[in-house]
């Protein structure tokens, strides 16, 4: 199955799939996102709230985290893998778990989380290093990535005060 949306992709080339790795990318989080909605109360979603630790993991996971990450993960590790002569899907799985073992210290499921972003980072980066892009696939991943990011850090706990505001939960109690 991988190696026909692989052919696929290929066929319609770097870029033309970004808005189905975007979607891919955060399938996962909406999918937790509404489950959490219809199975918890809004109250203690902001316990533990620290504005400092939340303010410098906010400002790295948009602005910091995407570049370094895609420098690190995507462009060297795709490089090293293509200079050994793996296949296609082994680079973009390779890469993709190793980006998300990467973020164990988030906790236990993170890599979890993680992996299927993972893979759509790897995959959009690959096809534009296949056809020797690589410049625009570093930005066209980073971009991605930071979407990603955005999405999480910024757009989910917006529809989380947006639903506590409609239905008039005070969650600083």
């Amino acid at each position: 199955m991988f190696e026909l949306a692989y052919q696929k992709t290929k066929e319609w080339g770097p870029g033309s799939c970004f808005v189905i790795f975007y979607l891919m990318s955060i399938s996962l989080i909406f999918t937790l996102f509404f489950y959490r909605v219809y199975t918890e109360s809004f109250v203690g979603i902001l316990e533990n709230f620290t504005i400092q630790d939340d303010i410098s993991v906010f400002i790295n996971s948009l602005f910091f985290a995407p570049p370094f990450e895609t420098l690190l993960y995507n462009v060297f590790l795709t490089f090293v893998f293509s200079w050994f002569g793996c296949r296609p899907r082994t680079i973009i799985f390779a890469v993709a778990l190793i980006f998300a073992v990467s973020h164990h210290a988030n906790g236990l499921l993170a890599p979890l989380m993680v992996f299927l972003p993972a893979v759509a980072f790897s995959w959009n980066y690959y096809l534009h290093h296949e056809v020797g892009r690589y410049i625009w696939g570093f930005f066209s991943t980073t971009i991605l990535h930071f979407m990603y990011n955005f999405t999480l850090c910024v757009v989910i706990p917006m529809i989380y005060v947006v639903i506590d505001i409609y239905y008039g939960i005070d969650l600083l109690k």
